[in-house]
């Protein structure tokens, strides 16, 4: 049993109030200390836990193989020896490593190596997977050469507006801010079109003009980004739209779950309003803290708390534990189960959700919070981290067995959601220690 001196100074609190006032307490009284331990280890240590999977085992191994150190770039599938299988260079993951190495340079002691990295990556990236005008080749081999033109589907420019904008935050260029702002617009005009190609949507369902959660969630991680490094009012107002996209429009009031597919007008789809998508779901959430704390909004961080709280449990498998991330359904038909069958549990939702939760610790104390940060990082060690490489699996099965993703392939390696998860957790860990204990103060 966890020590939360926090938990213990609430409970006599409110004893006081129920009895010594006459009635309950206030319902926005929070508890005033953070717990001195989580999962089983101080906080300090659980600072240097996190500290030795990133920086001994994860980045170590993207340098045996899986980073071109020659020419700049990623390659994703890998043996467990980080040894490269192809030579594929995908857009979403050069954009995201970008991102990764910036964030790090950023963040974590300004190692120059580090930026070396992210900036190798970006120009391999300018100059062979840039198709002009704010759009981007998908695919090219490892020296460049062309496997899949400009996509369909537009995440993989917005991850990379993402990495362009953590790497002017390190490199101080104007070209990359402003070229992160034309794919930015590039990508919301395609998004725009009546014709607009959807991705993942479950059987059955239109896939032109869709509007999906998961585009504002990208959208909003962007934008929150974007504005701490260049104000701009038009920016302003396009992120307070999708923050309203994700609160009020894909959020279904009916059934309590956010609806990952809308029409294009962002009416729900007939016969699909009861569809959930977990992961996108739970992960915006802490995204959406994270743009509350930019712009000072306290309803909005509770309010994506208590929903987190509930997607968590509506998706956890209380069985073999674990999130699942498959299409959550309110009803069942002869067509599809009611609820969801767990049959995959990805790495990266078990990530969105650490890093969602410690969010909610730090900010309120919440007992909730440190309950379902350690049941998922118990899991998640249990499982997808059990492999003794550094870099974790893709998902696992509704035991726990490590399996691979229909729409992967077999041996990708993701460089995005752990290390993601990891620098977070770092972050929120070493405020929540210069706190000595009190709550990160909301900003005012």
């Amino acid at each position: 049993m966890i020590k939360k001196r926090s938990y213990i100074l609430v409970f006599i609190f409110s004893i006081f109030m129920i009895f010594g006032c006459g009635g309950p307490p206030a319902a926005n009284v929070r508890p005033l200390l953070l717990p001195d331990s989580l999962a089983g280890l101080s906080l300090a240590g659980l600072r240097e836990d996190y500290h030795q999977r990133l920086f001994d085992q994860y980045f170590p191994f993207w340098l045996k193989g899986g980073y071109d150190s020659t020419l700049g770039g990623f390659i994703c599938n890998l043996e467990t020896d980080g040894s490269p299988v192809d030579d594929e260079k995908n857009l979403w993951f050069q954009g995201r490593g970008v991102w990764v190495y910036s964030f790090l340079y950023n963040n974590f002691g300004g190692d120059p190596a580090y930026l070396v990295l992210a900036e190798k990556t970006r120009n391999f990236m300018l100059e062979h997977m840039y198709a002009g005008e704010g759009r981007w080749y998908e695919r090219v081999h490892r020296d460049g050469s062309l496997l899949e033109g400009v996509a369909g589907n537009v995440y993989g420019a917005l991850f990379t507006a993402s990495g362009l904008v953590e790497y002017y935050q390190a490199a101080g260029r104007k070209e990359d801010l402003e070229l992160a702002k034309e794919t930015l617009q590039a990508a919301l005009k395609a998004y725009d079109d009546p014709e607009y190609e959807g991705q993942f949507m479950p059987k059955g369902m239109p896939v032109r003009g869709v509007r999906a959660q998961g585009h504002s969630m990208v959208i909003l991680c962007l934008l929150t980004r974007l504005l701490t490094v260049d104000p701009d009012p038009e920016l302003e107002r396009l992120a307070g739209e999708q923050l309203e996209l994700i609160m009020n429009r894909f959020y279904n009031p009916e059934y309590g779950i956010s609806n990952e597919y809308l029409a294009h007008d962002y009416s729900r789809i007939p016969g699909y309003e009861d569809q959930m998508f977990p992961g996108h779901s739970i992960e915006v959430l802490w995204m959406v803290m994270f743009e509350a704390l930019r712009i000072k909004d306290r309803a909005v961080f509770d309010t994506a708390a208590a929903r987190l709280r509930r997607y968590l449990e509506l998706s956890w498998d209380n069985i073999f534990g674990g999130l699942a991330s498959g299409n959550y359904f309110v009803f069942g038909t002869a067509e599809r189960i009611q609820g969801t069958d767990y049959k995959e549990k990805t790495m990266w939702l078990q990530c969105e959700a650490l890093v969602g939760c410690l969010t909610v610790l730090e900010y309120t104390g919440a007992p909730w919070a440190a309950e379902w940060y350690e049941k998922v990082r118990a899991y998640t060690l249990r499982t997808v981290a059990n492999n003794n490489i550094g870099v974790w699996d893709q998902a696992a099965d509704r035991r726990g067995k490590s399996v691979t993703r229909a729409e992967y392939h077999p041996k990708r390696r993701c460089n995005f959601h752990q290390p993601r998860c990891l620098m977070l957790n770092l972050l929120s860990l070493e405020r929540m220690i210069g706190n000595q204990g009190k709550l990160t103060p909301f900003p005012q």
